[in-house]
């Protein structure tokens, strides 16, 4: 036999085992149907829509900015993207470094929250009125 003979004949061989296989193994297993979608879900629901105010959250977030001693962090699985995290001290983080923070869920409002945590342009924390924010009670910088 010639060693073409013999290369097609092996091929034929393995194509009519895969061919058996796929046969046994497609038709044993019932079809599993899908869950049904939610409605009107787009994506699982965010960090901050899962926790309330009072609860204790960590978070693992880049720095997108520094206002005063607190940091805005950004996350997709955060509403909107960020969230304003309230520090007592001045972290050493600038962005993009990535930050663990723990600490409380708040409703900020800035006329509550300023002096204790020395917030100064009240114009750079309107976008996080009435929002949730965590106030840390410890920052892990990653380096």
């Amino acid at each position: 036999m010639s060693m073409t003979n013999q290369h097609g004949i092996r091929r034929a061989a393995i194509a009519t085992g895969l061919a058996a296989v796929l046969v046994v193994t497609g038709c044993t297993h019932e079809p599993v149907a899908d869950p049904p979608a939610r409605p009107g879900a787009t994506s699982p629901p965010s960090t901050l829509t899962r926790v309330a105010v009072g609860d204790q959250m960590t978070v693992t977030a880049a720095v997108d900015r520094i206002v005063d001693d607190a940091l805005v962090v950004r996350d997709v699985d955060l509403t909107e993207g960020t969230l304003l995290v309230l520090t007592e001290q001045a972290v050493d983080a600038s962005p993009p470094q990535l930050v663990t923070v723990e600490g409380t869920v708040v409703r900020f409002s800035y006329r509550d929250l300023a002096a204790h945590h020395r917030l100064s342009d009240r114009e750079a924390y309107r976008p996080f009125e009435g929002q949730k924010a965590l106030v840390a009670s410890r920052v892990t910088v990653w380096r």
